[in-house]
């Protein structure tokens, strides 16, 4: 299993809604998460830096996976108004894909 993270951004003023919004996870999503193989996800915040972690065996095919899925379409829709977005509308992300190392 290939472990990755990726950082994100919400927006200044909506870390307590996004703390909040992630203590009540739609069940339709974590059934899609685990749909596509992810396990292991965590996500860390610092100010208003998000920091992911998760185990997915095709992190690329996993993703393209959950472009099309009406549970994560409905989440990401829901979590728009407090993320960084891009210019074409999707949270600001970016992959960190090269683990330097692991302790079991």
């Amino acid at each position: 299993m290939a472990r990755y993270m990726f950082i994100m951004e919400c927006k200044e003023g909506s870390q307590e809604e996004y703390k909040k919004r992630h203590q009540e996870v739609h069940q339709e999503l974590l059934a899609a998460l685990k749909e596509v193989g992810i396990s292991n996800y965590s996500i860390f915040m610092d100010g208003t830096k998000l920091y992911a972690y998760m185990e997915v065996d095709d992190y690329h095919r996993a993703m393209k996976e959950l472009e099309t899925n009406p549970a994560n379409r409905k989440w990401q829709e829901f979590m728009s108004d407090i993320l960084a977005m891009d210019e074409k509308g999707d949270p600001k992300m970016h992959l960190i894909d090269q683990e330097v190392f692991h302790l079991d």
